[in-house]
C-alpha cells in the first residue's frame, strides 16, 4: 500500500517545529488577523487573555504566530472581539499561506474603531467622502516593488 507520496514503506511523520522552520505562515496569518482584531475592539493583550484564559504572554505569543490557538480559544476569541471564526482567515488559501498577511498601521487600525464609534450612518458617509477626496488631492505615493 502506498502513502499520499508513492511510497510503500513505513510511513513517518514529519514533524514541523518552530525553533527549526520558525512559525507556520497560517498560524502567522491567524496571529495577525488576531492582533488586528484586537486592537480594533480597544483592548489590551492582557484583556484579551483574561476573556479567553491565558496570559498576556500567550496572547504575544499567538499574535506572532509562534503558538497555536486551540479551536476553543479561537472560538472564545472571535466571541470576545465580535468577529466570525472565519475572520481569523480571511484571504487566505494554499497560496496565501506562504505569504505573510496584510498588516494594517496602528493609524489605520485607530481609524477604523474611530469610524465603529460613529452611530450616524449619514455622518459616516460624510466622512468617507471626506476621506475620498483628501486622497484625490493627496494620494500616498506607491511603494517600490522587491
Amino acid at each position: 500500500m502506498s502513502d499520499v507520496h508513492g511510497s510503500t514503506g513505513p510511513k513517518t511523520r514529519v514533524r514541523r517545529t518552530v525553533r527549526e522552520h520558525g512559525p507556520d505562515p497560517v498560524d502567522v496569518h491567524v496571529g495577525k488577523r488576531l492582533r488586528q482584531a484586537r486592537l480594533l475592539s480597544g483592548l489590551s493583550q492582557e484583556e484579551l487573555g483574561d476573556g479567553i484564559g491565558v496570559s498576556f504572554q500567550a496572547v504575544q505569543k499567538y499574535e506572532q504566530g509562534e503558538n497555536r490557538l486551540s479551536a476553543s480559544r479561537l472560538f472564545r476569541a472571535a466571541r470576545l472581539l465580535d468577529q466570525s471564526v472565519s475572520f481569523f482567515f480571511d484571504a487566505i488559501d494554499g497560496e496565501a499561506a506562504a505569504r505573510p498577511a496584510a498588516v494594517f498601521s496602528r493609524e489605520e487600525i485607530d481609524l477604523v474603531r474611530h469610524y465603529r464609534q460613529i452611530a450616524d450612518l449619514d455622518v459616516r458617509e460624510r466622512l468617507i467622502q471626506v476621506a475620498k477626496r483628501i486622497g484625490e488631492i493627496e494620494p500616498v505615493p506607491a511603494e517600490p516593488r522587491a
